[in-house]
């Protein structure tokens, strides 16, 4: 009796740093607050990711689908409810903000799960 494999979902958490330190990296070109907001809007799209990727792959198997399931929907949430906590705190708190250079941070790991999905099957 075989067993289907975890998809290796880590790798996308590992995509997601290393375009935010891309994204950080080509705004630090512009100035140091363009290069903080970037990295800031990267980490905004990774870390409540990287939850929702830990919550989900917790449960395997035909006789935890029930679990699966509640996995997924609660990561869903939880990673919406970190992703408005994150820019809430970012546009609170952090002065001087760029504004732009936030959103483009974000925006670039947002896009790379359209990458992800050719990685994880890697």
């Amino acid at each position: 009796m075989s067993s289907i494999p975890r998809p290796p979902v880590y790798r996308i958490i590992i995509l997601q740093l290393i375009l935010t330190l891309i994204a950080g990296a080509l705004a630090w070109l512009h100035s140091d607050v363009a290069a903080k907001s970037a990295l800031l809007g990267g980490l905004t799209c990774a870390l409540p990711n990287a939850y929702f990727i830990w919550r989900a792959f917790r449960y395997t198997g035909a006789r935890s689908a029930t679990q699966v399931v509640q996995s997924f929907y609660q990561g869903e949430s939880w990673k919406f409810v970190l992703t408005a906590l994150c820019f809430g705190v970012i546009f609170q708190r952090v002065e001087p903000l760029n504004v732009l250079a936030l959103f483009a941070g974000f925006i670039t790991v947002q896009l790379g799960h359209i990458a992800s999905a050719r990685i994880a099957n890697l």
